[in-house]
């Protein structure tokens, strides 16, 4: 499949994790098993089309001053793209990423600090180019795993920043319980800040920590942000766990991806 990228401006903010994702994919076969729990790689292709769609829908009606409608569940807006035959899916991928790219660039020229309904919350439009980003850099990881090219692209902060700011409460989601104890547990990567996950009254949710806590587990940048989204690095020994094995169960059902 020949990827061309896009001509929006928009566009640049995720050109390079979109382009290294459209090679791994290229060299992946759409049966082929991936990190992403019960999902092939036609899978993966599906979710993020039926994202771009959905994203470009919701912009394209608040750009144009009508009633943003209410954000899809995921079963909903990918199974259309999930019967598709593989060849026309990878077509309709960057078809779907590049009207988003055209629905953002509209928006944030009007209105650089937009602000719409999605998914039940308030999301900063442009918010929407660094989740894409990240999108791109963690399912390229569930293609192909460990490379230098998925190590440098998960280690960016503002990924990581991305995951606890944005992403904070739905990364753990699935792995909460509303019958929870309160929890507390730092997540530690060597020069950078603290990541916390934190269960109390307020319920589930990751924020950043500037306090020199005893770390229950420790890994680089790359393999933290993996870890965040419910995954492991191909080598897992990149993450330790200072704070011993009850505690590293429980951070693995907490943050169970979603």
């Amino acid at each position: 499949m020949n990827h061309e990228s896009t001509n929006t401006s928009s566009s640049s903010s995720f050109q390079r994790e979109a382009d290294a994702f459209f090679t791994a994919l290229d060299r992946t076969s759409p049966n082929s098993v991936t990190a992403c729990y019960g999902w092939t790689a036609h899978e993966i292709t599906a979710h993020l089309a039926a994202a771009g769609l959905e994203v470009a829908m919701n912009l394209e009606a608040y750009g144009e001053r009508r009633l943003v409608p209410p954000t899809r569940g995921f079963e909903e807006r990918e199974a259309p793209f999930r019967e598709m035959n593989d060849d026309l899916l990878r077509l309709e991928l960057p078809k779907s990423i590049t009207r988003m790219s055209i629905a953002l660039d509209a928006v944030l020229t009007d209105e650089p600090d937009a602000i719409v309904p999605w998914t039940g919350r308030q999301m900063v439009v442009k918010t929407f180019l660094t989740h894409l980003r990240s999108e791109f850099a963690i399912h390229r990881f569930d293609l192909i795993g460990d490379d230098n090219v998925s190590k440098e692209l998960l280690a960016q902060p503002d990924l990581t920043n991305h995951a606890v700011t944005v992403l904070g409460k739905v990364l753990l989601l699935r792995g909460s319980r509303p019958e929870s104890p309160g929890f507390q547990a730092s997540i530690a990567s060597p020069g950078v800040p603290d990541v916390t996950v934190l269960v109390d009254a307020e319920g589930s949710r990751l924020i950043r920590s500037e306090d020199a806590t005893e770390p229950s587990l420790i890994g680089d940048s790359a393999a933290r942000l993996l870890f965040l989204w419910g995954r492991k690095p191909d080598d897992p020994s990149r993450l330790k766990a200072p704070g011993g094995p009850d505690m590293l169960r429980r951070l693995q059902t907490l943050l169970a991806g979603y």
